[in-house]
């Protein structure tokens, strides 16, 4: 570019907040069209990057986490059965490492096991807070009304609504922190579990064959304290939506199955008081391996949930000789060992993909030459979308200069032969001296591929990377300059740049807008910098840019942005294919002042 590069920073602020003042006396503008005078104009140049898809055949899902605010947050975990009206059945589940709260923990003098509870808190939000009258039964049998104060929730990061079959086992297979080859990190992904074999499924703990969880508070009730008051009554504490399992032994119930785990666990915990194996994380992780949530499809249909792993616990109740009280009594101090998920936490992910569409996406049957007519994108271990930009080679005239069309633009070679590959459509770019003002793709929606009745069901964002490396492009980093960074809402997050679905007066889904004007004008600007190729993934959080890796057909460790992992929809949008109405077909808009001289 022959543009002072004063100028083309200046040009970046324009993109972002509409506001030009250039320091160089030939431009003065306002707005985004750049205004110059009577020696200036603004134009627009289209181009069309080959586009087609990339189907995983696994992905990495151990430990996923990103960074916000220079902290380490681990993404939430996916439990559950998603039925993809387009896609197909997908199924979730957890496998964790336990991280006890103590090591070499002392259980006292004579302990008993009283419980083991299990508790898996749902993400819900407190809607409503009011007063309801309850009649509580007392030991004597007689009644007591009393007032209580009920909390209403509602459910977030729930999707569907029907029932799945969640089992819960201790698992007796060993996650490595490490992989002994390369002594580096130890990677887990999507499919491993499935090989992992019996040893995952050790003991069963629980099982509900008809799991959907509910929003209703949970009512727990533990004996009368003897306060001030005559009720005396069981007291009861509301806790926030989850799925609570409490083992206790109970010889009403056939088989007693809560004895079964109590007699299991005293034996793995308060048997095992100043043993090797409750001395610290390794000992402990061998020796209690872990626990595994599996989800089992009942029907074609089933629920999924976002959890935050960390919040995730078994708790141990127990109690043990306490001191005498003042008449001389001997008393129980009541104690709790609580473990919570966490080490090493993999993600089971297994696709069912409709059959059509996996056949579109096998690596043969995509265009990488002239792009694809679909661009397939889902979330978890599913596909996402691959840009070649100002790759196609042109024609150039015996001095080397360009030919031209008959708008100004570079006229393209079909199956160019070697001695054609001399200029692409990059070079073209570069000695062009323009001013850019905007760049931006707009990818539309198949909505006639997608078929679906629900606009709920289609994702919200959609965000690029840098295929090679997983990185942000220069425009993410100007969105964070100019504070349009919404941590706690990240659905409003990086606006400018990726911008949120547009929807029709349906509410279905239009097209989505990705502004890359910053990364257009440093590549044409620096003839040094390499022209990457960008994959574009559904993203349930665009502030998280981590990255790890999958496996496709064709290659190993190819890279994908660790929010499209815990995404669970999927979108179809227009390619540039032939059979693609040219007002849907995927271009990337480049709007520019030049010189009329």
């Amino acid at each position: 570019m022959k543009l002072m590069n004063a100028l083309i920073r200046i040009t970046t602020i324009v993109v972002v907040i509409c506001t030009f003042l250039s320091c160089d006396d030939d431009f003065n503008s306002v707005g985004s069209e750049v205004i110059g005078g009577i020696n200036f104009e603004d134009r627009q140049y289209i181009a069309r990057p080959v586009a087609y898809s990339k189907k995983f055949d696994r992905v990495q899902t151990g430990n996923l986490t990103y960074t916000q605010n220079t902290q380490p947050i681990n993404h939430a975990r996916l439990l559950g059965v998603y039925n993809d009206p387009v896609y197909g059945q997908t199924t979730y589940g957890i496998l964790s490492q336990l991280i006890p709260n103590q090591f070499n923990p002392q259980f006292g003098n004579n302990p008993v096991l009283d419980s083991v509870v299990v508790s898996i808190p749902y993400i819900s939000t407190r809607t409503e807070t009011r007063q309801v009258d309850v009649t509580l039964t007392q030991p004597d049998g007689t009644t007591v009304d009393v007032t209580e104060n009920e909390t209403v929730y509602t459910l977030d990061s729930i999707y569907q609504s029907n029932p799945f079959k969640l089992s819960i086992y201790q698992s007796n297979y060993f996650l490595r922190d490490f992989d002994p080859a390369t002594n580096d990190r130890q990677i887990y992904y999507s499919n491993d579990i499935e090989s992992f074999g019996a040893a995952v499924e050790g003991t069963l703990l629980y099982s509900n064959d008809n799991f959907v969880p509910s929003a209703s508070e949970v009512i727990t009730t533990v004996p009368d304290d003897g306060g001030s008051d005559d009720n005396t009554a069981p007291d009861r504490t509301r806790i926030p939506p989850q799925l609570r399992v409490a083992f206790k032994d109970d010889p009403t119930v056939a088989g007693n199955p809560g004895k079964v785990v109590l007699d299991s666990f005293k034996a793995q915990f308060l048997d095992k008081e100043d043993g090797i194996e409750l001395s610290n994380q390794d000992n402990f992780n061998n020796f209690f391996r872990g626990i595994y949530l599996k989800a089992e499809a009942v029907s074609d249909s089933g629920n999924l949930l976002y959890l935050n792993s960390q919040g995730i616990t078994f708790t141990l109740h127990y109690t043990n000789d306490g001191a005498n009280d003042s008449d001389g009594n001997p008393t129980r101090d009541e104690e709790v060992l609580t473990l919570t998920f966490g080490g090493t936490i993999v993600n089971d992910i297994r696709t069912d993909f409709e059959p059509i569409i996996a056949e579109e996406l096998k690596s043969e049957n995509q265009d990488k030459v002239n792009g694809e007519e679909k661009l397939y994108l889902k979330g978890g271990d599913g596909s996402y979308a691959v840009l070649d930009l100002f790759n196609k080679y042109v024609e150039t005239d015996a001095d080397g200069d360009f030919v031209l069309d008959q708008d100004g633009g570079p006229v393209f070679i079909d199956n160019p032969t070697d001695a054609q590959k001399v200029k692409t459509e990059l070079d073209f770019l570069r000695s062009r001296d323009w001013l850019i003002n905007d760049a931006s793709f707009k990818f539309y929606i198949d909505q006639d591929a997608l078929n679906i009745n629900d606009p709920e069901l289609e994702p919200e964002r959609i965000y690029i990377f840098n295929l090679e490396t997983g990185a942000i492009i220069a425009d993410y980093t100007l969105d964070v300059t100019f504070r349009l960074v919404d941590f706690n809402t990240p659905l409003n997050s990086i606006p400018n740049h990726l911008g949120r679905i547009t929807r029709d007066s349906d509410d279905a889904g239009d097209f989505y807008r990705i502004r890359i004007t910053q990364h257009i004008i440093n590549l044409l600007n620096d003839n040094d910098l390499d022209n990457i190729k960008f994959g574009v993934c559904i993203s349930q959080n665009v502030n998280a840019v981590t990255s790890v890796v999958g496996d496709t057909a064709t290659n190993i460790d190819e890279i994908i942005p660790t929010s499209s992992i815990v995404s669970h929809e999927g979108t179809i949008l227009f390619g540039n294919g032939a059979g693609v109405p040219e007002a849907k077909s995927l271009k990337l808009d480049i709007f520019y002042t030049e010189s009329k001289n």
